[in-house]
């Protein structure tokens, strides 16, 4: 907390006391003379509203007033006016930053004598930066090979490869259409499947079920024991061995399309060399993004462990509604209650909660200590950098009225400045720089802030994600950076 240059009325006497958990409370006392004035003030605001016989509104003297109406009520609100006001003044004066509503208690309200009262607040935590710079992390994205470029050029053509019905049993890579059942002893099972597209040879999830099917053609039924995922939907069925008939009604092979021009343009681009640039590039931007993770969880968490800070429970408590809503949306996106969810998963709300505190409290560090990098480095956001995220907001297009709200552009502003933060602690925070990491990764150029000439015409194909890096923190630091 900083002082600041303003000063606060003569009527106004305060002392701030710093406690436990990133709280302050100030005890307050305000002049009875100015407690009088706000009295006066509800006075007026009340007799508009008066009826008093003989008198039009707002003309009833006080006496009479409060002859009719009582007076506890002008003291009151003169309290609550006072109160707000002169708890701003001090916040203001002296600096503190809340990051919550002031829990407020009146402690002296007589007519004559000073008004009293108590406010505490949680307010933005002090956090020791450490040396957040000497993580050693740099963003250097090894160029795709042609051997890459090339193994992605075939996945696509897998992806368009149309399906021919055969009279021969499945070979790897055919495409099988099987009704399976599953039996479990003790247990009734439903369907396991039904007309399902399995390929031979491919293990999608369950261990042996894709080479079971190698060999088989229609009109066959083979059992072969397999055992179920450790991620099964149904929690009790994780790990168990059962019995599994398989029937196939089809079995079709692959027919790939040829390499050539025309496959090109199916996916975008003029001819095959097209493809092969546009790929090479996609990868490149890939192989940059995952560079940048890469470096970015590394930095994070070297400024994180290097920085000591009492965070607020405040913040946990946001931070962990935060992952549970999320989840909530996601398993509603699913088609499956909360309700169910819990009851499949065997926990209850609180359990959820409790196993996931740790990553709240992580995130809400991370959150403080870029806060206090981005002040310590006087990383803000302009006006333009503003108009040009909202603009690519995808709550741009759904609800463009949303960015009128003054919240709404705040929590953007932030995610910004966070992901700003986190460049110049890689050393990515300039345009330049990051046009100079993805031109040694074999990309084309690209501009991410919005502040150097227009950018190249987004890529018309689609390369299948790929990414081996799992750091734990990678969660968390994408959490923070998309923030609402």
């Amino acid at each position: 907390m900083q002082n600041s240059p303003k000063t606060l009325p003569s009527s106004v006497k305060h002392t701030v006391r710093r406690e436990p958990g990133s709280k302050v409370t100030l005890d307050v006392e305000v002049a009875a003379d100015r407690l009088s004035r706000a009295a006066d003030a509800a006075f007026e605001r009340h007799v508009q509203r008066a009826k008093i016989p003989g008198f039009r509104p707002g003309k009833a003297p006080r006496g009479m007033y409060e002859r009719a109406y009582g007076k506890e009520h002008l003291w009151e609100d003169a309290a609550d006016d006072l109160m707000d006001q002169t708890y701003r003044e001090i916040v203001e004066a002296e600096g503190i930053e809340p990051i919550d509503r002031p829990d407020a208690k009146l402690t002296q309200l007589k007519e004559g004598e000073p008004l009293r009262y108590t406010a505490t607040v949680v307010v933005r935590p002090d956090v020791t930066l450490g040396d957040y710079l000497a993580h050693g992390a740099t963003v250097e994205a090894a160029p795709p090979t042609d051997e890459d470029v090339e193994r992605t050029i075939a996945s696509m053509r897998d992806t368009h490869a149309q399906l021919r019905p055969v009279d021969r049993e499945a070979r790897a890579g055919d495409i099988l259409t099987v009704d399976i059942d599953a039996a479990v002893p003790g247990k009734t099972l439903p369907p396991f499947a039904r007309n399902a597209h399995i390929e031979a040879g491919k293990d999608l999830g369950m261990v042996g079920l894709g080479e079971a099917l190698v060999g088989m053609k229609l009109g066959d039924e083979k059992k072969v024991d397999l055992t179920f995922p450790n991620d099964a939907s149904e929690n009790d069925l994780a790990g168990k061995t059962g019995t599994f008939s398989i029937r196939p009604s089809q079995v079709a092979e692959k027919i790939l399309p040829e390499l050539d021009d025309e496959f090109a343009k199916t996916v975008g681009v003029a001819d095959v060399a097209a493809l092969r640039k546009a790929v090479r590039n996609e990868l490149a931007h890939a192989a940059f993004h995952e560079a940048r993770d890469e470096a970015a969880d590394k930095a994070v968490e070297h400024a994180m462990a290097t920085s000591t800070v009492e965070i607020p429970e405040l913040l946990i408590e946001d931070e962990l509604e935060h992952l549970v809503n999320d989840l909530k949306a996601r398993i509603k996106q699913e088609g499956m209650t909360w309700e169910k969810f819990l009851l499949q998963a065997r926990k209850t709300e609180d359990e959820i909660r409790t196993e996931w505190r740790p990553v709240a409290e992580r995130r809400a560090k991370s959150l403080l200590v870029l806060d206090a990098i981005a002040r310590k480095e006087g990383i803000t956001v302009s006006g333009d950098e503003l108009a040009a995220q909202a603009a690519m907001s995808p709550l741009a297009q759904v609800d463009p009225q949303a960015l009128r709200s003054p919240a709404v552009l705040a929590s953007l502003a932030r995610s910004i400045r966070n992901r700003k933060t986190v460049d110049k602690l890689v050393g990515l925070d300039s345009p330049d720089a990051e046009r100079e990491a993805i031109r040694k990764a074999g990309g084309d150029d690209f501009d991410f802030h919005g502040d150097s000439p227009p950018k190249l015409a987004e890529p018309k194909i689609i390369v299948p994600e790929k990414s081996d890096a799992t750091p734990e923190g990678r969660e968390a630091l994408r959490a923070m950076l998309e923030k609402k």
